[in-house]
């Protein structure tokens, strides 16, 4: 008897559960929402597209806009959808105008899901600070557990903000060298040496023998300017420097001093001298004199132009940016530091409805190597055709323009074309072990409690930015050059730089 009532009482139990369990499913279908994995696999999660319900997302980056784009969203989607039954609008805003247009949409809480970010565009501290991401401390291990995997956790402390991670970082070359590129064809045609460059002033004596020897619609833009980029931070890492917090306020401190000093990157010798060669640049005809009202910019014309970061393959990457030999000039020596870590990254935006999908998204990007290689090269015998295992070439007049690897996901999954050696991605893990770490490493500045006074001088540095890129202000830079500095001292620039330190000391001390 007490047998037969235990069985009685365990069926019982088991058409509880059962019960419980369809309730449960039928709930979840009503509310329209797809059950989130119960383990650290995406891929588990989605062993069929059946297991998720079909999603749509806005993916924001930048670049221009190009004649097959579209088939090539196309095939990127019909991937996604196998995959993890997901459809993404990939859309393009121009360069110059990333930051600004993103960052109207975010303070204007505009849904979207997916958004380039880091210090130098759409400043990653800021908006992880001020709520604009979704914490994804938690979310990466669970919907991206590859790509939480691959890096070291030393590389995602360098993107926590209040001890939270805000974005994904995109796989790439961490470690910084920068220095410049130059037209090989033009250095040897005027015998021009590219060893004795190691500063910008250096470049005016070659950059005067092309502009008087080549015909005038050959030389209206010689000198690559990035009118609205930080261009002034590329040389950090040759002065052995560091932004704390972003590039657009004030602040930076030394990579390699045991006890850095926090300054102002603004009111230094290096700065000056670079804003007044560039002034000096624009009076020579060097820069183009409509470089702040020109739409676009033919980098075929460029005799020489400055490199944020080099890299194993360095020479094939900018022979075809400016479709031409290039000598690359290094400066320094490469180091680590957390900007230079994070400086290509995916975040998702608090807008989203559905950022745990986008999460799954960005596992795609960092795990499907024919997902990546579609994005970044295009379609196969439209846009590239293969010529080895993992070797390609761009075909003449393909409509798809080859995009940036680095701002997507794992540049490591990318073929290799032109004189980039085959084993250029072991090349740079390597150079990313071997860098010098900066003694910053791993520091995040919380600008909460000087919050007015940042955002007054990112306004004054972003007035007077452009013009000094591209030497507009001509003799009167010194003049503007004064005013800017007295403008960011009555924004409160001193309080800014007061408030670094006294974070930066916190952090060496611990």
């Amino acid at each position: 008897m007490n047998q037969l009532l235990r069985t009685m009482l365990l069926l019982s139990l088991v058409a509880v559960l059962l019960l419980a369990g369809c309730q449960s499913a039928e709930q979840a279908d009503s509310d329209g929402a797809s059950t989130p994995p119960d383990n650290a696999s995406s891929s588990a999660a989605a062993e069929s597209t059946g297991a998720l319900e079909p999603v749509h997302l806005k993916y924001y980056f930048f670049g221009a806009t190009k004649p097959g784009d579209e088939a090539v969203f196309a095939a990127i989607n019909a991937i996604l959808k196998k995959e993890i039954n997901t459809t993404v609008d990939f859309i393009k805003v121009p360069n110059g105008d990333y930051t600004q247009k993103m960052s109207i949409m975010v303070n204007a809480q505009e849904e979207f899901d997916l958004a380039f970010t880091s210090p130098y565009y759409l400043n990653y501290f800021e908006h992880a600070a001020k709520g604009s991401f979704v914490d994804l401390t938690e979310l990466l291990p669970e919907y991206a557990p590859q790509t939480y995997a691959e890096l070291k956790p030393q590389i995602w402390d360098a993107a926590r903000v209040n001890g939270n991670i805000y974005a994904s970082i995109n796989q790439q070359i961490f470690a910084r060298q920068s220095g410049f590129s130059i037209n090989k064809m033009l250095a040897d045609k005027y015998r021009f040496d590219p060893a004795s460059v190691r500063e910008l002033a250096d470049l005016i004596p070659f950059l005067e023998q092309v502009k008087a020897g080549e015909p005038a619609a050959d030389t209206d833009q010689l000198y690559n300017a990035q009118m609205k980029n930080q261009v002034f931070t590329y040389f950090y890492p040759y002065y052995e420097w560091e932004s704390i917090g972003g590039t657009d306020v004030p602040g930076i401190a030394s990579s390699t001093e045991a006890r850095p000093r926090v300054f102002n990157e603004y009111e230094t010798p290096e700065f000056k001298s670079f804003i007044l060669t560039l002034a000096e640049f624009q009076k020579k005809g060097l820069i183009a004199k409509d470089a702040l009202t020109r739409p676009t910019f033919d980098a075929t014309k460029y005799a020489a132009a400055p490199i944020a970061t080099l890299m194993p393959g360095i020479e094939e990457i900018v022979k075809k940016t400016h479709d031409a030999e290039q000598y690359v000039i290094p400066l320094g020596e490469p180091i680590l530091t957390s900007p230079n870590a994070i400086a290509t990254m995916t975040a998702v935006s608090s807008t989203s409805r559905h950022p745990e999908r986008a999460l799954m998204v960005i596992e795609q990007l960092n795990t499907n190597k024919e997902l990546f290689n579609t994005l970044v090269w295009g379609i196969e015998g439209v846009d590239y055709k293969k010529v080895g295992d993992n070797r390609v070439e761009s075909l003449a007049g393909a409509p798809y323009s080859k995009a940036y690897g680095w701002m997507f996901g794992n540049e490591f999954n990318s073929y290799v074309s032109g004189t980039q050696p085959d084993d250029v991605w072991e090349q740079t893990k390597a150079l990313n072990d071997s860098a010098t770490v900066s003694t910053l490493f791993g520091f995040s500045f919380d600008p909460d409690s000087v919050k007015a006074e940042s955002a007054n001088c990112a306004a004054i540095v972003n007035e007077y930015r452009a013009a000094f890129n591209t030497g507009m202000y001509a003799d009167e830079t010194e003049q503007k050059y004064e005013e800017f500095l007295a403008k960011l001292k009555t924004a409160g620039v001193d309080k800014v730089l007061a408030e670094k330190q006294k974070q930066l000391d916190a952090f060496l001390a611990n």
